[in-house]
């Protein structure tokens, strides 16, 4: 069923090797008008760029799949507000204050950028490490978020698909790099982002407006 969520990424990619119908379209999923979205996310490690960059050239001639900047990588954690308006101050501060009280006792984490993936709407790395979804369980177990965790599945998204295309000639790139790892990071803070999320933005500058530092004390020990 086309834009049914997966519960592992085994699910995703035996479904993305089976694909008879198209692919979909990445910006068709966010609204044509403005909008703005407030959010949690993992900045990317700028060192490990390069091995994105890697795996993007192997796509390159398909020319429907839009490689995003740089500064659009990340792993997404959970949306705080979605609206047709910037967050105001007040919610920007509400959103830090609520998450830093959820993440008190969060040690920091290692993650691993290992297995080209594919979802319906974009080529993805998978984020391998218990951290993420842990961040998320403790603002699911706070109340403060709706989020399905049984569907959450940390990734990196390295190539937003436009339009519906046949998965045929993106499946003959992505096999031989199934198993292709970027390396590691360790992270040591969840961001807190405006994102403009239109159909026309998604990929614009998005600003950076709080954080919260997880405990190095913990990790050490």
């Amino acid at each position: 069923m086309p834009g049914r969520f997966f519960t592992s990424f085994d699910e995703a990619w035996s479904f993305f090797l089976d694909r008879e119908e198209p692919l979909e379209d990445f910006f068709a999923q966010f609204p044509e008008d403005d909008s703005y979205l407030l959010g949690w996310l993992i900045r990317f490690d700028e060192s490990l760029v390069a091995a994105v960059r890697e795996v993007q050239d192997a796509f390159s001639h398909l020319d429907w799949i839009v490689r995003p900047p740089e500064r659009f990588l990340h792993t997404w954690l959970a949306g705080v507000v979605l609206a047709p308006r910037s967050p105001s101050k007040d919610e920007i501060a509400n959103a830090a204050e609520r998450a830093a009280r959820a993440w008190a006792s969060e040690p920091s984490f290692d993650v691993t950028y290992r297995g080209i993936n594919c979802f319906h709407t974009g080529v993805v790395v998978e984020v391998v490490g218990d951290g993420p979804r842990s961040l998320v369980e403790r603002l699911n177990d706070s109340g403060q978020q709706g989020i399905r965790i049984e569907t959450f599945l940390p990734h990196l998204t390295i190539g937003a698909l436009r339009g519906a295309n046949d998965p045929a000639p993106l499946r003959e790139v992505l096999v031989p790099l199934h198993d292709f790892g970027l390396g590691a990071q360790t992270v040591t803070e969840a961001t807190l982002c405006v994102v403009p999320a239109s159909q026309a933005t998604i990929l614009r500058s998005w600003d950076f407006v709080g954080s919260v530092a997880l405990s190095q004390a913990q990790r050490l020990r």
